[in-house]
């Protein structure tokens, strides 16, 4: 197998940038767009809204099977970095139109919003499944997948400020629906271009012909999954840390609010959050090189952990929170960024251990835990919210509102992240060397047939 080249290792994770300005359009502006600017009755809205996201988390893990069952001619991920953003745009662009009535435009906006979600699961499953295909070399590996954490991280801090500006020019410009129907098409294209670059970078690899691709059943794929001790453990893991992730993103606000004092303040605070994580991502590959991937994993979240917990202790004010917020994430970084290389890890482990392919649908499951933890921390943050009694109406709060989210900010992340450690230090239990032994074996194998087919 080829190691990674220059090109790869200059442009990699820019397809993250990409994705990473298209999807904040929508994580920011989908709901305003349908009740403030399309005017769809709430009710509508409401069930766009829930009903697209459930279906979208599951079609996450179709999108694996999808891309596990399917080759291309040249290639079996590769081609999807240009087919599927292509696709995707036709539908995202739908997705923040108004056709017809109140009905009508609901329809196809939710339709609009899935599929051009199911293009979106395909891409990302299958630029992380091109880890496995680009290198066998464990700390190449890290090296992809710090560099997909930190364009991931980058692309959230270029998005907080470039799409609302692109947004509010269009608005100048354009009323109403149309300003952001273009938006959105002008981010799309921001999109399939970052994916562009990837694709000519990684030109001569994933050279897999429709012939040699081996059909893998259904059966194999689902018990790939569910007897791989080594998978469940990063995604338990993965889920609850990512909960903890997004409570503190979206808690940010209620904090800068109540115990700052200061609600403007939480723009300031948020982008520390994201560089602090880019930063980690970053330099994630070369930590684990010299550690291994799993203690990588560890230090981030124990070094998140043990600041959080100093954080709650000395009650920081803003420019303390700002310094604790960074610092604690440039150690998730370091576990963020190795995210696409654990799956990976686990692909390789059920690639040898049962002498199936199923990287595609092991990398779409990486999705699914994403979606689960925004899905969870949704439910969970209100509840908490209602437990300590907070009240939005407030201007002024006293000490016992102050706590609950004091609570909310540091203890609850805390709690998740411990809890988090526990399936991840039991269950997963592959080396950065295992990998390369199983490749090599995997190798082996498979050149095999090929060997005595020509003998014969």
């Amino acid at each position: 197998m080829k190691g990674i080249n220059s090109k790869i290792k200059a442009v990699w994770g820019i397809s993250e940038i990409g994705f990473s300005i298209t999807a904040t359009l929508e994580t920011a502006f989908f709901i305003f767009f349908l009740t403030d600017v399309a005017q769809l009755p709430l009710a509508i809205s409401g069930i766009i809204a829930a009903g697209s996201s459930a279906v979208d988390t599951v079609s996450a893990l179709i999108a694996g099977v999808f891309i596990d069952k399917f080759h291309f001619k040249r290639g079996k991920y590769r081609p999807w970095l240009i087919i599927a953003p292509t696709i995707a745009m036709v539908f995202f662009v739908l997705s923040f139109t108004k056709i017809g009535g109140d009905v009508t435009a609901g329809i196809i906006i939710g339709i609009a919003y899935i599929i051009s979600h199911f293009c979106w699961n395909i891409t990302y499953a299958s630029i992380r499944s091109m880890t496995n295909v680009l290198t066998d070399d464990p700390s190449e590996r890290a090296f992809l997948s710090g560099r997909l954490g930190a364009g991931a991280a980058l692309g959230r801090v270029a998005a907080s400020k470039l799409v609302p500006w692109i947004t509010a020019a269009l608005a100048a410009i354009v009323s109403g629906v149309g300003a952001y129907t273009i938006c959105a098409a002008i981010v799309s294209l921001c999109y399939i271009a970052a994916m562009g670059v990837s694709f000519w970078a990684t030109s001569g690899y994933d050279t897999e012909s429709k012939s040699e691709g081996k059909k893998i059943s259904f059966k194999a794929m689902g018990k790939n999954i569910v007897t791989n001790p080594n998978l469940i453990g990063v995604v338990l893991h993965d889920i609850l840390r990512l909960i903890a992730y997004y409570t503190v993103a979206a808690g940010t606000a209620y904090y800068a609010k109540v115990c700052l004092g200061d609600a403007a303040a939480s723009g300031t605070i948020l982008m520390m959050f994201y560089l602090g994580c880019f930063v980690g991502s970053f330099v994630a590959s070369r930590v684990a090189k010299a550690v291994g991937t799993k203690n990588a994993t560890l230090i981030g979240v124990a070094g998140w952990l043990v600041i959080w917990i100093i954080a709650y202790f000395l009650n920081p004010d803003y420019i303390m929170l700002n310094v604790l917020l960074f610092i604690s994430q440039v150690f998730f970084g370091f576990a963020y960024g190795l995210s696409a290389n654990l799956y990976s890890m686990c692909a390789t482990w059920n690639h040898w251990k049962s002498g199936e392919n199923t990287i595609g649908v092991t990398m779409s499951i990486m999705t699914v835990s994403v979606k689960l933890g925004v899905t969870l921390r949704a439910l969970i943050l209100p509840a908490f919210l209602a437990a300590v009694a907070y009240d939005a109406t407030a201007t002024v709060f006293d000490a016992a509102a102050i706590a609950g989210i004091q609570q909310m900010y540091f203890l609850l992340p805390i709690g998740l992240l411990v809890v988090s450690l526990i399936p991840f230090l039991f269950m997963f239990r592959i080396k950065d060397d295992d990998i390369v032994k199983m490749s090599a074996e995997i190798a082996e194998r498979e050149a095999a047939p090929a060997t005595e087919a020509a003998a014969e």
